[in-house]
């Protein structure tokens, strides 16, 4: 669940307000240069850790993992770069597996069944943030505030979803995908999987313990302080049994798609690239309205997208269009224009050319399965990331 913060103090809740992301691009440029690379490794599992919480803009394409890559890079050693380009290529796993799987990734289970399943709600204790664990709690009220979560958190609440209360990963997926500023719809799903044992050869658990670590809190007798030989077959909790219906209210800004001619370069909501296609007039966002239904947004998230909307404005895209609808309504639209877009899979129906992303790894030639795989053979490859 890649959420890969700066240099500045940590907020006490382990979470950034929204308002941390709604910054000038100068700002983010500013963060970039402030990674601390050689603390990263040693805090990152920890919830007041030196992680980047740049993955927002990762996942609406603000910025690239090259960019990312480069930017620590200029400042340290390659060494002292290690772990945090070993967790940018595990984006680029998620994206390449997309890529190589298609539509798959959101709706099946790729490498097993799901053991155990049985239900598919979400418990109620998880929607409210009653779980009685108090350190996910609060991390799930922070989720609800302001749209963040720390990785491990994630992986916390994804284990008692799927491995604690059984439950199907699919909902739960697009529950957190809902919510999170950097949901990202193939490294959120995957995780998921990855959690509850279908896109990896085993569960990912962890007991109050291992929270208690990484919080820096401690609960001493909760339902979740046992060993991990009781976790294995602990019982469902009374906190996690009831289930609840999910309801992910969102309202996609936009006006309706416009008929144009001409050129045309046709963004998505995951590439606000403010470099792309810099010298061209006639931008246009566009929201799938469709794909938006099945993925729904919160207002935090949608939030978001229409601040980095505007900022494209700011760095002078004075004609930049926010618009919505229909892929078909979008082709009809368009049907007279010269579109150019850029890759991604989830608009792999629209029309136009298309631009190749910016990748820190070159793909590899054949399919990889699993990370470990994946990353022996894209560091085979090289990255495309300066070399210090």
């Amino acid at each position: 669940m890649q959420d890969t913060a700066t240099d500045s103090p940590p907020a006490p809740t382990f979470s950034r307000p929204l308002e941390w992301f709604l910054c000038s691009y100068d700002e983010l440029l500013d963060r970039l240069d402030a990674i601390n690379a050689t603390l990263y490794p040693s805090t990152r599992n920890h919830l007041d850790g030196h992680v980047t919480w740049l993955s927002p803009f990762l996942t609406h394409g603000i910025i690239s993992t090259r960019q990312v890559a480069d930017a620590v890079l200029a400042r340290h050693s390659a060494k002292q770069c290690t772990k945090l380009i070993y967790e940018l290529a595990w984006r680029e796993f998620f994206h390449r597996t997309w890529q190589d799987r298609g539509a798959a990734v959101l709706t099946d289970d790729l490498r097993a069944e799901q053991p155990g399943v049985v239900s598919s709600e979400l418990p109620s204790g998880l929607l409210n943030a009653t779980t009685g664990i108090e350190v996910i709690d609060d991390c799930l009220h922070d989720l609800f505030n302001h749209g963040t979560m720390h990785n491990h958190a994630r992986m916390w609440v994804a284990s008692l979803a799927t491995n604690i209360a059984h439950t199907d990963w699919r909902e739960p997926a697009r529950w957190l995908h809902y919510h999170l500023l950097d949901g990202d719809l193939a490294s959120n799903t995957l995780s998921w999987q990855w959690v509850a044992g279908a896109f990896s050869h085993k569960r990912y658990l962890a007991n109050q313990e291992n929270i208690d670590k990484y919080s820096g809190r401690s609960q001493p007798g909760s339902w979740l302080d046992v060993t991990y030989e009781a976790l294995e077959t602990l019982p469902t909790p009374p906190e996690l049994r009831e289930r609840g219906s999910l309801e992910l209210p969102s309202n996609p800004p936009g006006n309706t798609i416009q008929a144009r001619a001409g050129a045309v370069a046709l963004r998505s909501i995951w590439n606000l690239d403010p470099a792309w296609r810099r010298e061209d007039a006639n931008h246009v966002v566009f929201v799938d309205t469709e794909l938006h239904e099945r993925w729904p947004m919160s207002p935090n998230r949608w939030r978001f997208v229409e601040h980095w909307v505007q900022e494209l404005g700011k760095l002078g895209r004075k004609d930049i269009a926010l618009e919505q609808g229909t892929v078909a309504e979008l082709k009809t639209a368009l049907s007279g224009a010269e579109v150019v877009r850029r890759e991604y899979p989830a608009t792999n129906a629209w029309p136009g050319d298309v631009d190749e992303r910016e990748w820190l790894f070159t793909a590899p030639d054949e399919r990889c399965d699993s990370f470990s795989r994946f990353f022996k053979k894209v560091r085979q490859i090289g990255s495309g990331a300066r070399r210090r």
